[in-house]
């Protein structure tokens, strides 16, 4: 068998240093900071998102590690109170935060990423539903997450009975202490986060009064990486094809 010529032994010799090296280097970059997608956000009672340390657990945990998985990339969240998560993903051009609900003044605000469902909104409240808007009006004080979708509602709807609060967990506690009538939010899937066995008093849900485009999104100066696109693609795809729906129908059935 006769040698092959020196130049071409030495084309095939680049040709493996090329591939080795791309090779090498995609592996770095799906193992270095640039592969990680940070998530902002802070707990959404009733089997949605709660906070376990450093990680997420809950509906939207469960969805996000999924698509993370089918992304092979890594999903950090970062437990922070609503206004501050929009404020920081709104300057950040690689931060993002969910679920942000669609509106015409945050339209130019944000980059929409990724369209995840349709929240339901209610009133929470102690032992007595509250049916509508017009009952909610005589309502001493109804609470809200401050710089929410729901404040903007109820302020658009003329109610001058609101108290804003930035913290989840101070809102639980001001609900079932009696510092708040009701608590104007998204509908729990269930309410066992909220109803701890032996508790005085049973916060419940009313009707539904409307619903909302909710979406995971970065700031208007958002940038994708390689990373944030295999994420959101995925992501697209198992909210698509009825990922989100089944854990929110499997968290539901849980308490039946």
């Amino acid at each position: 068998m006769k040698h092959l010529p020196r130049s071409i032994t030495d084309v095939f010799g680049v040709v493996l240093a090329v591939l080795y090296l791309t090779a090498a280097s995609v592996s770095a970059a799906e193992n270095s900071p640039n592969n990680s997608i940070v998530l902002l956000a802070e707990e959404i009672p009733g089997g949605f998102l709660t906070i376990d340390g450093s990680k997420g657990t809950g509906v939207y945990p469960d969805l996000f590690y999924e698509a993370a998985a089918a992304a092979n990339v890594e999903v950090v969240f970062r437990f922070v109170p609503w206004g501050r998560a929009f404020r920081e993903v709104e300057r950040s051009s690689h931060l993002m935060t969910f679920p942000l609900t669609r509106l015409p003044e945050r339209e130019a605000r944000y980059k929409w990423l990724v369209s995840l469902d349709r929240d339901e909104i209610v009133f929470l409240s102690r032992d007595t539903a509250i049916d509508g808007l017009e009952q909610a009006r005589k309502l001493q004080r109804i609470l809200v997450w401050k710089g929410s979708s729901m404040e903007m509602f109820l302020n658009d709807k003329g109610f001058t009975n609101l108290l804003t609060v930035g913290n989840t967990a101070a809102l639980i506690r001001m609900l079932r202490g009696k510092r708040g009538d009701a608590w104007f939010t998204v509908r729990p899937e269930n309410l066992r986060d909220l109803n701890p066995a032996n508790a005085a008093v049973k916060i419940v849900a009313g009707p539904v009064i409307h619903t909302e485009s909710i979406w995971l999104t970065g700031g208007k100066s958002f940038v994708h990486t390689d990373a944030s696109r295999r994420f959101t693609a995925a992501l697209d795809e198992l909210v698509k094809a009825g990922r989100l729906k089944q854990l929110k129908a499997k968290l539901g059935s849980a308490e039946k």
